[in-house]
């Protein structure tokens, strides 16, 4: 064989594999910019079928109040964005990349084909609501077939995104492999196929530009050599870290945006609570305050999840009294076990005082979260928390907590579910009380940033045991920070009245809110909004307690309490920090500057109250709370669980859910009326159809319960006797009357009539 020959065939397999992988390569990129452009139509459609159902609602509002300029301004807007669907429609026809892709994972099954006979449904139903027929059907089918074409885009969404990831890393590998290859044949066949492999790069190149998140505008040029194509990957993946980052900013700066205000909110709400009210008026205020902390917690919610699953939830690190922490929390535990006649109980081993640095409030919110669920899942005996304090060798104290009940237990192969982020759990246990799991989930989490493992030990019938352990370190006294409790604090007034406090902060509603508290304890007081202003007042006179924000303009907190205390007449004046941020080094610079004390914002009126207290030595007495404000009744839980359900389900805000939630209970005494009368009469036909109609329209918002009965009353029609059937009925009637008022004072309702 001829040298020639031989190195032709030396030369063949490199360049047949070379050019396999350069062409698998180039597919896989082009089938993910195909499904690029596909899941972009994708979050076009989902966005699309949300506006119109707003649009849809506002041609409603519109016709109910005769307005007819806005009735004409909704139907050209539910028009043009029918215009906008359907060509997002015949996009996703044509994306034939797509189609077979999703035929690979999904056998036998035509997305887009599900998409078009969905929003037929959908567009038939509206069609007949602009035309006046059949309003309220009509739109139980529209938001019906709505959900489940939101619930398939979404599926369809994950499914596209988990294969456009596999085909970036496909595509990056098989560019790198043809890379090595090439390098070890000879310098020929590298010469013979630069120029087609510098088009291929190119190419390649100009459609990871394209890509979502990459670094359009920016000082790289296309890549035109694997090093460089290496760089601008690179490029791209830093630049959509940044674009993580930048998330995990926003979010923290929308949390103190909305936290501030919703401060203000639930503390002008408690001194309201403090003023005379009528019965009504203090239904309405404890409705009000529910709806406040409601939103705090699905804002807190929001942030959890956001964190937790970028790795990023940071703990603060706060001195705090754990005994009085855990009595607040059992004291609560049993309000809630008050009705099911549960016993309660708190077993500390543990030094006297034990005050620890940790974060108390996700050690609360793990607490609260176990001994709720303790509560819930138990209907006879006792519940326990039992704290154990072991001395490590660095001086430290090694926690072991553990919430144990007597309830319903859980089986074995349901235990490694638990933790799980929105695992459904067993209908066979779970369904019956309730429950997401998502509590477990944040607390496991949150357990294991304390540095702990969260476990559970539990048989069917004999209860569960949730344990845990922590490491924290010892604090003084005068570092605690006080938590608010379930208790109402008051402060004796003719004590008050002899001592003289300072207000200081820059924000008229914090500053406001400060004095209303400090106004209707009776404790006297004057303001300052700066720094400079408070210490020229501490110059005229003595102060015996100041409360001192810490961002300020003019002179921040930290300067002016450290020229107060240079001050002759300040050696007993208590100064208490107000901060927005509590992390360690704030408390400690804070009481390095010179103060007493440390309050983090937000702040409620029993936590000051409490500083207060402290700060003056005088005893404070505390009262429980009405239990109205503690309990939450069963109706308002059955509110919640639909929320928790509709938001886990459908994926959608909050907002979204209100607007389903209003159009539920829009009808529901003519729907339920109808529904006593037929079948008082004994017309089953038309009581089965309003009993079809609940069964699917109770299990799309979470109540398959009640869906499940009206199912069976539906089975038991011919077959049982009319009374009995008759008294299934109206026991149905009278439970779903009762969540349906609970509903009407949580949404805004459409009056359809």
């Amino acid at each position: 064989m001829s040298k020639r020959h031989l190195l032709i065939s030396s030369l063949v397999l490199p360049i047949v594999v070379f050019l396999g992988c350069t062409l698998l390569s180039w597919r896989t990129l082009h089938q993910a910019e195909q499904l690029q452009l596909f899941q972009a139509d994708l979050a076009h459609l989902h966005g699309e079928v949300l506006t119109q159902g707003i649009f849809l609602d506002k041609l409603i509002k519109a016709r109910q109040q005769g307005v007819n300029t806005k009735e004409a301004e909704a139907l050209s807007l539910i028009d043009e964005s029918s215009k906008t669907i359907k060509d997002i429609l015949d996009r996703c026809d044509e994306n034939d990349t797509a189609t077979a892709v999703l035929q690979r994972y999904q056998p036998g099954r035509n997305s887009q084909l599900a998409f078009r006979e969905s929003w037929g449904i959908i567009s038939d139903a509206r069609s007949s609501i602009v035309s006046g027929r059949g309003l309220s059907n009509h739109y139980d089918v529209s938001i019906s077939e709505s959900l489940k074409l939101l619930w398939d885009i979404q599926t369809i969404q994950t499914i596209t995104g988990e294969q456009i990831a596999r085909a970036l890393r496909h595509g990056r590998i098989g560019i790198w492999l043809a890379a090595l290859i090439a390098l070890s044949g000879l310098g020929a066949a590298l010469w013979l196929f630069h120029r087609n492999v510098t088009g291929e790069i190119r190419a390649i190149s100009d459609r990871l530009l394209l890509a979502p998140g990459s670094p359009k505008n920016q000082h790289l040029t296309r890549a035109s050599s694997p090093r460089e194509l290496g760089a601008e990957l690179n490029a791209l993946f830093a630049q959509l870290e940044k674009a993580n980052q930048a998330k995990d900013t926003f979010f923290a700066t929308m949390s103190h945006e909305i936290r501030t205000p919703l401060n203000g909110v639930i503390g002008f709400l408690a001194n309201l609570g403090e003023t005379p009210l009528n019965p009504q008026q203090k239904q309405y205020l404890r409705i009000i305050e529910s709806s406040a902390r409601s939103l705090m917690h699905v804002i807190n919610e929001v942030l959890d999840y956001s964190k937790l699953s970028s790795g990023k939830l940071e703990l603060e690190e706060l001195a705090f009294d754990l005994r009085a922490m855990a009595d607040d929390r059992v004291a609560l535990a049993r309000q809630l076990a008050k009705p099911k006649n549960l016993k309660v109980d708190l077993n500390i081993n543990a030094p006297e005082p034990l005050i620890v640095r940790s974060d108390p409030t996700r050690l609360r919110q793990v607490l609260d979260n176990l001994l709720n669920n303790a509560v819930k899942f138990t209907d006879h005996g006792k519940i326990s928390l039992d704290i154990q304090a072991r001395t490590a060798a660095d001086g430290r104290l090694t926690l072991d907590f553990t919430v144990q009940d007597s309830g319903v237990g859980i089986p074995l192969d349901l235990q490694s579910k638990l933790f799980q982020p929105y695992a459904q759990a067993d209908n066979r246990v779970f369904r019956q009380y309730g429950g997401t799991g998502l509590g477990l989930s944040i607390s496991a989490s949150i357990v294991q940033l304390l540095g702990g493992t969260l476990t559970v030990k539990s048989r069917p019938g004999e209860g569960s045991s949730f344990s845990f352990t922590v490491t924290c370190a010892v604090a003084k006294p005068e570092e605690q920070v006080r938590l608010s409790g379930h208790f109402r604090v008051i402060l004796p007034r003719q004590e008050l009245k002899k001592h003289l406090a300072l207000l200081v902060d820059d924000t008229a509603t914090n500053l406001f809110l400060l004095e209303t508290i400090c106004q209707s304890a009776g404790l006297p007081y004057l303001t300052a909004q700066n720094g400079q202003e408070s210490l020229d007042l501490c110059r005229k006179q003595r102060f015996d307690l100041i409360f001192m924000d810490i961002q300020m303009p003019v002179m921040d907190g930290y300067t002016a309490i450290r020229e107060i205390r240079k001050l002759p007449n300040s050696g007993m004046t208590h100064i208490i920090a107000l901060t927005a941020s509590a992390f360690q080094e704030d408390v400690e610079k804070a009481l390095g500057a010179g103060s007493t004390g440390f309050i983090p914002k937000p702040f409620e009126r029993d936590q000051l109250l409490l500083a207060i207290a402290d700060a003056l030595g005088i005893k404070p007495q505390r009262e429980m709370r009405e239990n109205h404000d503690l309990l939450e009744s069963e109706e308002d839980s059955q509110v919640r669980l639909m929320h928790d359900f509709m938001r886990e389900r459908y994926q959608i805000s909050l907002g979204e859910i209100k607007m389903i939630l209003a159009q539920t209970v829009a009808d529901w005494r003519i729907m339920l009326d109808n529904l006593d009368i037929y079948a008082k009469r004994s017309n089953w036909d038309d009581a089965r159809a309003i009993l079809h109609r609940l069964k699917g329209q109770l299990s799309s918002i979470g109540l398959t319960e009640l869906s499940s009965r009206s199912a069976s009353i539906m089975d038991t029609i011919g077959a049982d006797d009319d009374a009995k059937v008759l008294e299934t009925v109206q026991e149905l009637i009278r439970e779903l009357s009762k969540i349906f008022r609970a509903l009407e004072q949580d949404v805004t309702v459409i009056n359809t009539n």
